[in-house]
């Protein structure tokens, strides 16, 4: 395990290599955010076309990051982790410039394609260097600390990249590659290599198949995709129940979201220092229990008052069970395939995330009401599933690895 110096008057236990990873992931992920609310309305000016083929194209680049992030896992714990965050970065950075510059449809689609598979590279390649460079007992806190400088970043970036493409679209293309060129120059100068041993499990023999006959982390994936799908709810399935049910203006779920962002930085770290005692699973368990009281709660009314207590509700599950989760994965998964087991976790989410909009869209098309009380059901089967997980396992941040 990679150990870097204290100090920064920090916590003693957490190298600074690992705030340099924080403070980095802040800028980028402001970077990031100039340009992601504002991308369909750009595909749609650039394209000229219907937003029907804007979602299809989008769906190319949803396709992408798929592949990215199991392919970013295996070549984390091949290459290292380090080499797999720069290449990301700086080929990221290549591909979003690109994007703001060409002006064919070919061209836009190659360029949005490339963006999707080179950017998600770095998601399973920095979980997997944290945990490796973390204390066991202190990842939940460094998988908060790390979620809460993403959301800030999140925060700024739409405000200033707003500003920007209503003068020039390019200008957020171009602010957003700079944030990788920079974030990567830090890395170069500042992380080192964390790739722990292979010799390290030698019983593993390193390929994605071991992590396909992993029986216990496939049932664990499952359950996370359904989780991310439940979420995926608030953002891709409320914004519409809000403006064509109940005719609220766009804007309305801009501030509901915002709401969103600000609570997570809020939150997340009290929320971590007074579950720390609480296993990872029963945490998971409790956090989808706290999405369906968000979801039903929307029940019980249609005020903007309601929305936003549901969006607290919902909140509070998220600091929950998103930091528990990342850190349950990375103390249990081997340490020289941990980079594949991260791959294969953020590949649950993203096809969970997938799959919500097109449920979500069926069951709201037929009837709100019976989409709010499916989610939470859903939501209901999910936290069942963790707390029998974690029941039937015993688990305890001792337990042993997913392999054995």
């Amino acid at each position: 395990m990679l150990r870097g110096r204290t100090g920064w008057g920090m916590d003693p236990e957490i190298p600074h290599v690992y705030y340099v990873l924080l403070t980095g992931r802040f800028f980028n992920l402001m970077g990031n955010s100039l340009v992601f609310p504002f991308m369909t309305i750009y595909l749609a000016t650039r394209l000229h076309t219907s937003l029907g083929i804007v979602g299809l194209v989008m769906a190319s680049y949803g396709g992408s990051q798929v592949i990215s992030v199991l392919v970013g896992g295996v070549w984390s714990d091949r290459f290292g982790r380090r080499l797999v965050m720069l290449g990301s970065l700086l080929l990221g950075s290549i591909a979003t410039f690109g994007l703001g510059l060409v002006h064919s449809s070919v061209m836009l689609v190659l360029f949005l394609c490339l963006m999707g598979f080179f950017l998600p590279l770095f998601q399973p390649a920095s979980m997997a260097m944290v945990g490796d460079i973390i204390p066991r007992h202190r990842l939940n806190y460094a998988y908060s600390l790390m979620r809460m400088a993403s959301n800030a970043g999140i925060i700024i970036g739409p405000m200033i990249g707003g500003l920007l493409a209503d003068r020039s679209f390019f200008w957020i293309f171009a602010l957003d590659a700079l944030s990788m060129i920079l974030f990567s120059l830090v890395i170069f100068l500042s992380v080192p290599e964390s790739r722990p041993n292979p010799g390290i499990h030698a019983k593993m023999t390193g390929h994605l198949y071991d992590v396909l006959q992993d029986r216990m982390f496939l049932r664990f994936s499952g359950l996370w995709a359904l989780t991310s799908l439940v979420y995926s709810q608030l953002f891709m399935v409320l914004p519409a129940y809000l403006h064509i049910n109940l005719r609220y203006p766009p804007s309305t779920f801009g501030f509901l979201a915002a709401e969103n962002a600000v609570l997570v930085v809020l939150l997340q770290i009290p929320i971590t220092r007074y579950t720390r005692k609480i296993p990872y699973l029963a945490l998971m368990a409790l956090g989808v229990l706290l999405y369906a009281c968000g979801f039903w709660f929307m029940l019980s009314g249609h005020s903007i008052v309601i929305f936003a207590l549901a969006i607290f509700i919902i909140t509070l599950g998220e600091n929950t069970i998103n930091p528990a989760t990342s850190a349950w994965v990375a103390e249990k998964a081997p340490e020289n395939v941990r980079g594949r087991y991260m791959g294969m976790f953020s590949v649950s989410n993203r096809i969970g995330a997938a799959l919500g909009p097109l449920i979500g869209g069926l069951l709201l098309s037929q009837s709100p009401k019976w989409w709010l009380i499916s989610t939470g059901l859903l939501a209901l089967i999910a936290a069942q599933g963790y707390w029998r997980f974690h029941r039937q396992h015993h688990t305890s941040r001792t337990l042993p690895t997913f392999v054995n």
